[in-house]
């Protein structure tokens, strides 16, 4: 069994870790669906809370061969629920829709093409590879396909392995908890879609196919205000006879965001003139008095999610006197 513990808990780990383990069928308060679920979330607008948990839907691409945009588009389901209710009111399984809308989301074009990149994964593999947060609307307009409406993403999160998901989805962050004896409840965690959760002192991530390193750059995700989203199932333990509660991780999804201005952005050229995204670009050793205006220049990611020189107006200037 491969564990992770918070902070809150690591100087009491020992060679022995665990003196008991999770059986199969065990229970999960967490599982299943209740009618409180939906009633803490009977307005819809849960999903403007960054550490909520409601309105977070599995999604996968459309391969079905028709005309766009009545294929082609992306099919969404509730995660840990067993309806949707689509943009026209009605319940199924999964609902589609031909337009995913990114303008309440902040994320550039790069992590937008990213996502559907995922997502288009997720329709020939098992389990759940991509997940966002929002709404579905009205697409608002008379062109064709109006009536299959639109989903407005607010967030976007990615699987951090190709592991086949499975269990229930849940939302797990640091508490603040910090104990003196292990197992240290220290990480709450909250089922996605429900009102049920739980504290936990233990995740095992045996079967997500992700390495220790990967696991080490995860648990600190568990501190930021978005969390980190695991999918698994409730194992309980004990440790010199205290008990405590855990969850297996089968996959872990982090939250998208756009890269920072600067990152992975490199200056190249013989004359440092060239901005890209590859590190050591060479060019041709030719000298011409616009390179001059790069040296105060500055190369970063552009609205577009590529790398380039920030036109501010000194630089236009330059360039257009040289």
């Amino acid at each position: 069994m491969r564990s992770f513990i918070t902070k809150a808990a690591l100087p009491l780990l020992s060679i022995s870790f665990f003196t008991a383990c999770a059986t199969p069928g065990e229970y999960d308060e967490l599982a299943g669906e209740t009618a409180e679920d939906d009633a803490a979330n009977a307005d819809g607008k849960a999903d403007q809370a960054a550490d909520g948990v409601y309105t977070y839907f599995a999604i996968k691409g459309d391969v079905r061969r028709c005309a766009s945009p009545y294929c082609g588009g992306q099919f969404l389901s509730r995660l840990n629920r067993t309806t949707t209710v689509c943009h026209n009111g009605q319940s199924a399984a999964q609902c589609y829709t031909p337009e995913l809308d990114f303008s309440e989301s902040g994320l550039d074009q790069a992590v937008q093409d990213k996502l559907r990149a995922t997502a288009s994964e997720a329709s020939i593999a098992p389990g759940v590879k991509a997940i966002v947060r929002g709404r579905f609307a009205k697409l608002g307009s008379s062109k064709v396909g109006a009536e299959l409406g639109r989903f407005v993403v607010t967030e976007a999160w990615v699987a951090q392995s190709g592991a086949v998901t499975d269990g229930v989805f849940v939302k797990v962050k640091d508490n603040g908890l910090r104990c003196i004896a292990a197992p240290c409840p220290s990480m709450n965690e909250k089922a996605l879609n429900t009102a049920r959760s739980a504290n936990i002192a233990d995740v095992d991530w045996s079967d997500s196919g992700l390495s220790d390193e990967q696991v080490g750059e995860l648990g600190y995700k568990m501190f930021e205000e978005s969390g980190l989203i695991i999918a698994g199932d409730r194992f309980n333990f004990k440790i010199s006879g205290r008990p405590g509660k855990g969850r297996t991780a089968t996959n872990a999804f982090v939250r998208l965001e756009n890269a920072a201005a600067s990152e992975g952005c490199f200056v190249g050229g013989c004359s440092s003139q060239i901005c890209s995204d590859q590190e050591g670009v060479i060019s041709t050793c030719e000298w011409r008095a616009e390179y001059a205006c790069y040296q105060a220049a500055t190369c970063e990611r552009q609205a577009t999610g590529e790398c380039g020189w920030t036109p501010t107006p000194e630089l236009n200037t330059c360039l257009a006197v040289n």
